[in-house]
């Protein structure tokens, strides 16, 4: 098989299975796992009335929509890499996901409390409705187009669970803080074995100059010497992207699988077999 066809479908059969484990029917956790405990919190309003399961919940639907992101990624890589086209294109993608990935990895992060995950939640939430209010304002819009996610209601929320004032500028609640992008998404890459990753996807995004030569690799050699460029792609390049690809989405449901406690045989195993198989694959094409 061409292995820029495989590649393709590898990406596909990862987005299928993924797509499949964060669907309604499937987001669910086991008796005695960590997400069970978390939802039978005793954590009490400012009113006195228990959080009950809606707070910590609304973390993990956070953390799914964010999954559901790398898959969709994934399945626009997939066709680019189908159709062996250069690799800026895929790598720009790669990053996105990567960016997905390293918000799950940190809100989705084992032994924390409930109220540390919806501390984590209530920061994501701030900070995107400050970017939402920033992008309204350069857009001369109405502040009523942000709807339900303004820093207010973000703070008013925040209040009514009865926990403390956001510090730090916005980036700290109960001693949880949120990480800047680039440590975040460096944070997850360098967990997932693919240090260095970012800083070249993301001079593909800033179109440096490195990005532009990966664009171009060399093609032909004209009868003086003269090397010829063009685009087109180069699997010294799409090879790795594409693993990373597949790593935000496995790195992501690694989390899911602890946090849910799902077991072996069931998803657990489905899961590890879904590894195992992407890694037998790479194995077959790194002397490509």
């Amino acid at each position: 098989m061409n292995p820029y066809v495989e590649l393709g479908a590898l990406l596909e059969e990862g987005t299928s299975l993924v797509d499949f484990w964060t669907s309604h029917d499937q987001w669910t956790f086991e008796l005695g796992s960590p997400a069970a405990k978390e939802v039978a919190n005793c954590e009490s309003r400012l009113d006195g009335s228990p959080w009950g399961e809606r707070p910590v919940r609304t973390a993990y639907q956070l953390g799914q929509m964010a999954i559901k992101l790398t898959v969709e990624m994934a399945r626009c890589i997939a066709l680019l890499v189908r159709d062996a086209r250069p690799v800026p294109g895929i790598e720009v993608l790669t990053r996105t996901s990567l960016e997905a990935a390293s918000v799950v990895w940190w809100l989705f992060e084992p032994d924390l409390t409930a109220r540390q995950r919806v501390c984590r939640m209530l920061l994501l939430r701030r900070n995107n409705a400050k970017e939402l209010e920033a992008t309204i304002k350069a857009l001369g819009r109405e502040p009523a187009s942000a709807g339900q996610e303004t820093l207010a209601s973000v703070e008013a929320y925040r209040n009514e669970l009865g926990l403390q004032e956001f510090c730090s500028k916005g980036n700290e609640l109960e001693g949880e803080r949120r990480p800047g992008y680039t440590l975040r998404v460096k944070t997850f890459i360098n967990a997932v074995g693919s240090q260095g990753a970012y800083n070249i996807y993301s001079g593909v995004a800033h179109a440096e100059l490195s990005a532009l030569w990966r664009l171009m690799p060399q093609t032909t050699v004209l009868p003086d010497g003269t090397k010829v460029h063009n685009a087109g792609p180069d699997p010294r390049t799409t090879l790795p992207a594409v693993s990373i690809a597949l790593k935000a989405m496995m790195g992501s449901m690694q989390r899911v699988v602890l946090l849910f406690g799902w077991t072996a045989p069931g998803r657990s195993e489905d899961f590890g077999a879904w590894v195992d198989y992407v890694n037998e694959v790479f194995a077959r094409l790194k002397e490509w």
